[in-house]
């Protein structure tokens, strides 16, 4: 009898999970034509959402956060307001590599949970891939080299091994699966930060063709080679000075989904704070105008600022450029968990002096969290 019932029980829940997908009204299609029946849902809902709000994203929100690691259910953002981020950001670094954790120490299996538990709940993920460097065996930040691009690219003395480290990678995104089985649709914004010299793949690394090759081939061998088709591709540079800088790397409409840039509030002084807005500010109304144009998604990819020494930060500095030019979402930084990073966190936690400004940022009608975007 309880073999019946769980028969039936998952019977159900797959009829569940494939009229969830049943929609005759998508408009937005995504880049990859062979994309999955859910990426392509994925890509409208997130478009029908914008015009709703602005989704808030956290990275790493499920893993640990500050003077945490590891707790089931657990959330910074959920132990202050009572709800989940809509947004799930998560670290691939290490993936690459075959090893079983990623470079914040995240089990690569227990981050799959994670996802299917974001994603049965209505919730979105994101994946940032801070993979080492292919030449030197360093991190993505040893970039003193400005030839690695062109040695993992096609006839380079790098690219079969490289094309290894995207099996690896291709294999953690096909093993996404639903309790039906369905692939679960993700965003993949790789190769970010672009327009800065911080990474093996940045600009002062790699001339502006070679990172486009290397984003198509990537791209490419993912789609063709390995069946990859339940991705959405988010670029998302630096802090841009003009929307020709902010292209100036582009690979092409075609190769892109969502449009995104990663900026911070670093140092605290008055004038810091006056640099931050302007610079966030332009690099938002480049993308949302851009994105605009080519039909894309706007997104910030990343922000924040270090500790949240600002305890208006939310509603006195961000809130008012984002509501005049709403992305789709706005994704802050991870709570580092860490014993020796005690000032590495970017959203505040229960008892911080941020907390109360946090809190009615996410209060405010253009805020969405989890519960406002549940399926």
């Amino acid at each position: 009898m309880n073999n019946m019932r769980n028969t039936m029980s998952l019977i159900i829940l797959c009829l569940a999970c494939s009229c969830s997908q049943t929609n005759n009204t998508l408009s937005k299609t995504p880049i990859d034509k062979e994309a999955t029946s859910n990426i392509a849902e994925l890509y409208n809902r997130l478009f029908l959402l914008s015009e709703t709000g602005i989704l808030l994203g956290h990275q790493d929100d499920p893993a640990y956060g500050h003077g945490w690691f590891g707790i089931d259910g657990k959330s910074d953002v959920k132990d202050m307001t009572g709800d989940y981020p809509a947004v799930t950001g998560l670290e691939l670094g290490h993936i690459e590599l075959g090893a079983t954790h990623n470079l914040d120490s995240v089990n690569f299996n227990n981050m799959k949970e994670y996802v299917r538990e974001a994603s049965a709940r209505g919730g979105i993920v994101t994946f940032s891939w801070h993979g080492d460097n292919p030449a030197t065996g360093g991190s993505s930040w040893d970039c003193a080299q400005d030839t690695v691009v062109r040695s993992i690219l096609v006839g380079g003395s790098n690219h079969a091994h490289y094309l290894l480290w995207l099996d690896r990678l291709a294999d953690f995104f096909l093993c996404l699966k639903d309790d039906c089985g369905m692939p679960i649709p993700v965003i993949f914004r790789m190769y970010h930060e672009h327009t800065g010299d911080w990474f093996w793949w940045g600009s002062a690394q790699c001339t502006p063709d070679e990172y486009k090759q290397l984003w198509i081939m990537t791209q490419t061998y993912l789609r063709t080679a390995k069946n990859v088709h339940n991705l959405l591709y988010a670029y998302s540079s630096s802090n841009a000075q003009s929307e020709e800088h902010y292209l100036e790397r582009y690979p092409g409409d075609e190769y892109v989904d969502v449009l995104g840039f990663d900026h911070y509030l670093k140092g605290q002084t008055p004038e810091d704070v006056a640099q931050y807005k302007t610079d966030f500010e332009r690099n938002l109304r480049i993308v949302t105008a851009y994105a605009e144009k080519s039909g894309k998604l706007p997104i910030v990819g990343e922000t924040g600022e270090e500790s949240v020494w600002d305890a208006t930060y939310f509603t006195g500095i961000l809130y008012p450029i984002l509501q005049q030019y709403r992305p789709a979402w706005v994704l802050f930084w991870r709570n580092a968990w860490e014993p020796d990073k005690p000032n590495h966190y970017y959203l505040p936690y229960p008892g911080h002096p941020a907390e109360a400004d946090f809190k009615a940022f996410v209060e405010t009608p253009l805020i969405l969290m989890n519960q406002d975007v549940k399926l």
